[in-house]
């Protein structure tokens, strides 16, 4: 595919990293969660833990398969990983309108988070951080605000289809699974390319990012461990994880037990996503202009403030559309904020490590909170609890970012350079 020869190529593999985060997550997690309902209704006998179960399947296997994938990228071209993941999560998409009993949901949820394990962010990020030293930031918050937007597409236009075959999601994970595929492999086909230097290119501002490189100082990490801070961020992390990976996942079926339509249903989902993506695309933004904290503390207050308010508003359509926006904001700035105050709190020199115990909280809590939401259902009969402890777990998140962050000064030896 012949491109124009004044554009620095890395926008382009920057354009293919966010097709493939837009389809690979739009179509692919997020059309799972999509269906849960009509899953409800095909399978009455289930349990809600049995419905919801695939999304923590899929994230923890995902999670679990983080090292390999990494050391698969350091040994291996990422197009080769890109293709394999699209082509293994497209079979399970196409085999998960096929199941029919609860071994052959688990089962295929298990394949199709091999398959997420490679097209998903940790890949994605590595592309992009090839291609550019300069900007990094802002490209990673690109990256990340492709996910949300593929969460935002996905609800709304799936829910559509089925819709429109008459309930049929099992027809419909046809084409989902097509979408699923098409696009992406056309990007790792045509576009995407692994290094700059295999095309005779250095990355986007090489030269300039060595030369504005001030400080590589920072704690190590059984250092960082030792500090009240490194806990602080990992409690807010877990607490705060917990409500937003319970809400994104049970909206649908919420909303639509209160009487919802469908379609108007995943309207709703869909602005949710909508405004978390604006708001990962922001946080960045924010962050390097104010002080960190209290833009954390603003996204985390959005968080805690508006969840316990669509428990009362849900069944009115004009109050629950400015809390969902709210929540959104919340929601949105909860990933960009792990690696954002990391560097803050401790530093350049050992971010990776760090940052790879600090995946532990946020995935623990992203594939508990659906099962968790989902057990207390089963157990009271409804939402009413289980949303009630989440709204209690997002102040919970607050508290804990308000005694152990927002304190000013950063851990000793961490790089300076921020508010």
């Amino acid at each position: 595919m012949k491109l124009p020869a004044r554009v620095f190529y890395g926008w382009w593999v920057l354009a293919a990293s966010v097709v493939i985060e837009l389809f690979g997550l739009g179509f692919g997690i997020f059309a799972i969660t999509t269906v849960y309902p009509y899953v409800v209704e095909t399978f009455p006998d289930w349990s809600r833990a049995t419905v919801f179960a695939p999304t923590s399947i899929v994230i923890l296997t995902a999670g679990v398969m983080a090292p390999v994938t990494g050391a698969i990228i350091d040994r291996f071209p990422i197009r080769a990983l890109f293709a394999v993941g699209i082509v293994v999560q497209s079979v399970a998409l196409y085999l998960f309108g096929r199941v029919q009993t609860p071994s052959e949901y688990f089962g295929v949820s298990l394949l199709f988070g091999l398959g997420l394990s490679g097209v998903t962010i940790l890949p994605n990020q590595v592309l992009v951080s090839r291609w550019f030293h300069d900007r990094i930031g802002l490209v990673n918050g690109i990256v990340l605000s492709a996910t949300a937007m593929g969460a935002a597409i996905s609800p709304a236009l799936i829910t559509r289809f089925i819709e429109s075959l008459g309930g049929d999601w099992r027809g419909a994970f046809v084409w989902v699974a097509l979408l699923a595929f098409g696009p992406p492999m056309l990007m790792v086909l045509f576009v995407v390319r692994d290094r700059p230097e295999a095309m005779g290119l250095a990355p986007y501002g090489a030269g300039r990012a060595a030369a504005g490189a001030t400080s590589t100082g920072g704690l190590r990490l059984r250092e960082a461990v030792r500090t009240v801070s490194f806990w602080g961020l990992a409690g807010t992390i877990f607490f705060a994880g917990i409500p937003c990976y319970s809400f994104n996942k049970h909206i649908l079926v919420f909303l639509q037990e209160l009487g919802w339509e469908p379609v108007a249903a995943a309207d709703m989902k869909s602005l949710f996503f909508a405004v978390s993506s604006v708001a990962r695309l922001s946080f960045g933004w924010l962050c390097d202009r104010f002080d960190k904290r209290r833009v954390v503390l603003g996204h985390l207050l959005c968080l805690a403030a508006g969840y316990p308010l669509i428990l009362f508003v849900a069944t009115h359509p004009a109050l629950l559309l400015p809390c969902l926006v709210v929540v959104g904001i919340g929601y949105g700035g909860l990933l960009p904020t792990i690696p954002i105050m990391t560097v803050h709190l401790f530093g350049r020199a050992h971010l990776g490590k760090i940052l790879g115990v600090y995946k532990w909280p946020y995935d623990v809590a992203a594939a508990s909170a659906p099962l968790l939401t989902a057990w207390l259902y089963d157990v009271t009969g409804g939402y009413d609890v289980p949303e009630r402890v989440n709204a209690a777990l997002a102040w919970v998140g607050l508290a804990i970012a308000v005694l152990f962050l927002a304190r000013r000064g950063r851990v000793a030896g961490a790089a300076p350079g921020s508010p």
